[in-house]
């Protein structure tokens, strides 16, 4: 009976999360996908595909770096790198975890110590692709929203990046109207048709 009730409760714990990075997902999808919009970057769809939102963001981040910091950057290629290789990874480590926990009682050492390396190259992938993401993300919300960019970088940081793209969606970047204080203005949202 116990089991039964564990497995029901971790069951109702997973469809919860699930459905609330579903809705974090869409989101944050709605937020990019209007701010590439509104600054006329080509495919602005791409903000709903999960390796593609990453280039989108990315790019919209060599514009920020391009028109109001003039220097050129190659964040697109960066990002989207190191996304393309550790979303695999991850999934590969998920299931390196799993060939741990079955073998690791009868396994010999050598294999627990690859096992144990391949989970060290997983995890310096992860972080260099979180840290890409981080200064990626705070140049595009100091192009959107100057004056709340490292608020915003902090959601990101704990996960809650599509809060604050959400937030973003409407505001005038600053390499079109200019830094304004205390925040960016927005775009007449009634006159347009997408989100």
């Amino acid at each position: 009976m116990i089991r039964y009730f564990d497995f029901q409760l971790a069951s109702v714990l997973l469809g919860i999360t699930s459905f609330t990075g579903l809705i974090f997902y869409v989101i944050g999808s709605i937020g990019l996908y209007a701010m590439a919009n509104n600054t006329g970057m080509k495919n602005p769809w791409l903000a709903w595909i999960p390796i593609a939102r990453d280039y989108l963001l990315s790019s919209l981040t060599d514009r920020y770096n391009r028109s109001v910091r003039q220097k050129n950057t190659s964040y697109r290629f960066w990002l989207t790198l190191l996304c393309g290789i550790q979303t695999p990874l991850v999934y590969l480590c998920l299931l390196l975890f799993g060939v741990l926990m079955s073998t690791v009682l009868y396994s010999a050492p050598v294999l627990i110590l690859v096992l144990a390396m391949t989970f060290l190259l997983i995890a310096a992938f992860r972080i260099a692709y979180r840290i890409f993401y981080l200064i990626s993300f705070y140049y595009v919300t100091m192009d959107y929203e100057p004056s709340r960019a490292v608020l915003y970088t902090v959601l990101a940081f704990f996960g809650l990046d599509s809060i604050a793209l959400f937030l973003c969606r409407n505001s005038v970047p600053v390499g079109i109207a200019g830094r304004c204080e205390p925040v960016q203005p927005k775009y007449n949202v009634h006159s347009q048709s997408h989100f």
